[in-house]
């Protein structure tokens, strides 16, 4: 039977979605992804049909914007139309909109069939039989414990890059976030396993790990009592021995180091870290492992010390700026991304023109900036959502169009330099180009005429279109 599965969201979906994808294929299912199999050849009211002719329909959901939820809302309905001329198609639903609305989900949506947490997705095989056996509701929502699996029927997208999630889960306590809500308190992965399943992975042939976590910088704080110190005093560098001892008590910096010990692992990335915990430790352990990614994704939120402070982000502005001062101080070729909210309650033209200035002076590489929308359940929807939508809008523009301008004078001041490009894939448009990434995660498009698929290759940038650069090997 064909499965269609659709994700939304973020890294940790996808992932999700690969671990669902693998586990479904190894008992006996073929999973197509978006584009893939006869959906203009199966017609529903004179339109093709959104199941794109599968028998199953999953989709992996997001919670953090009301965008994303208006997107499932949206599709759920044309595949209830659907399954009006189709009564024997599944439709089931994953993730984190399932952990917030839970089993009303059934009451809203009677023709929804099955709905899976973030907990037991290595149960969806069963749970879809039942449904075809027992045409009735199923549901596995459980919110304790750890939402990660390993597993060995992981369906990559890569050959050569894995994501790796080494916790999950929220102890912060930001006013906006539904993430402690969907997600649960932060959870770690016990540092032997993680190295274990990274160490399968590079046996695998991966040459390049992402780690994830909702804030992937917190790992072990609260699992292992992990005390992270707040002074400017480096820790001595851990042994790389540690990784075959019984101890667990590993800190994130720590755990970057042990990962970095591991042979045929050539470049080591994370996302998404948080500013409490970007300490003069971590960066300290990037700056002397070059195989870490020279990216650092550090949401911000806003420029406002008095929005900061109804966000309950737990920092100023100067302090968030004097740690990316410190970082850009000790790896000067690192790229700093992050993330904007507009329009939160409250926020005034003041504010507003304080987070333009904070994009003016930080000049971060590239900024991810949403308007702000109430999330129920979280203390901010106690809070009113009093800045008009056209003044979120009109604020939005404004930043997204400042960052533009930043992102591409930061970029076209690196044509004509040097640098280092991993190799993902072939080009599709064309046989003499290729697909890669540098270290600080900007794509790149690479005209070579040999096959350097899975190498890292040293090139000179010779162009820009929009935000991919194009190159030649040095």
């Amino acid at each position: 039977m064909k499965v269609l599965l659709k994700t939304f969201g973020c890294q940790m979906n996808t992932y999700d979605s690969q671990v669902a994808a693998g586990i479904l294929e190894q008992a006996g299912f073929e999973v197509l992804a978006e584009g893939e199999g006869v959906g203009d050849t199966v017609l529903v009211s004179g339109r093709p049909a959104i199941s794109q002719g599968a028998d199953i329909v999953l989709m992996n959901t997001c919670s953090v914007r009301d965008h994303a939820e208006e997107r499932v809302w949206g599709r759920l309905g044309l595949l209830g139309a659907e399954k009006k001329e189709r009564p024997n198609l599944v439709i089931g639903l994953m993730g984190c909109m399932v952990e917030e609305h839970r089993e009303k989900l059934f009451k809203r949506f009677p023709y929804l069939d099955l709905m899976v947490g973030t907990r037991h997705i290595k149960e969806l095989p069963d749970m879809i039989r039942h449904v075809l056996e027992k045409r009735s509701h199923v549901a596995r929502i459980k919110q304790d414990g750890l939402s990660i699996e390993y597993s060995e029927f992981t369906k990559r997208d890569s050959a050569y890059h894995a994501w790796l999630p080494i916790m999950t889960g929220c102890n912060k306590e930001c006013t906006f976030c539904i993430v402690p809500i969907t997600r649960g308190a932060e959870v770690s992965m016990p540092a032997r396993e993680v190295m274990i399943e990274a160490e399968r992975l590079v046996a695998s042939g991966v040459r390049w790990i992402t780690l994830l976590g909702q804030n992937v910088n917190s790992y072990g704080a609260q699992e292992y009592g992990v005390r992270r110190p707040e002074s400017q005093e480096v820790i001595p560098r851990t042994p790389y021995a540690v990784r075959r001892s019984d101890s667990v008590e590993v800190s994130f910096p720590q755990l970057l180091e042990m990962l970095c010990g591991i042979t045929g692992l050539e470049r080591l990335s994370f996302t998404t870290s948080h500013p409490q915990d970007a300490t003069e430790e971590l960066f300290q352990v990037i700056a002397r492992n070059p195989k870490i990614s020279r990216r650092f994704h550090l949401p911000l939120q806003s420029g406002s010390d008095s929005v900061l402070k109804k966000m309950r982000r737990h920092h100023t502005y100067a302090e968030y700026k004097a740690k990316v001062d410190r970082l850009r101080e000790l790896v000067p070729e690192i790229s700093m991304t992050t993330d904007i909210i507009v329009g939160f309650s409250g926020e005034t033209d003041k504010d507003h023109q304080e987070t333009l200035r904070a994009l003016e002076e930080i000049r971060f590489d590239s900024a991810f900036i949403y308007k702000y929308s109430v999330r129920p359940g979280t203390p901010a929807a106690r809070l009113s959502d009093d800045v008009p939508p056209e003044s979120k809008a009109a604020r939005n523009q404004e930043l997204l169009s400042l960052q533009k301008k930043i992102s591409e004078e930061k970029s076209r001041a690196l044509i004509g330099s040097f640098s280092v490009l991993f190799v993902e894939k072939r080009h599709e448009g064309n046989a003499g180009e290729f697909v890669g990434r540098m270290d600080q995660d900007r794509r790149v498009i690479l005209e070579s005429a040999g096959d350097c698929v899975g190498k890292f290759v040293k090139v000179r940038l010779t162009g820009l279109h929009h935000e991919t650069f194009r190159a030649v090997p040095a």
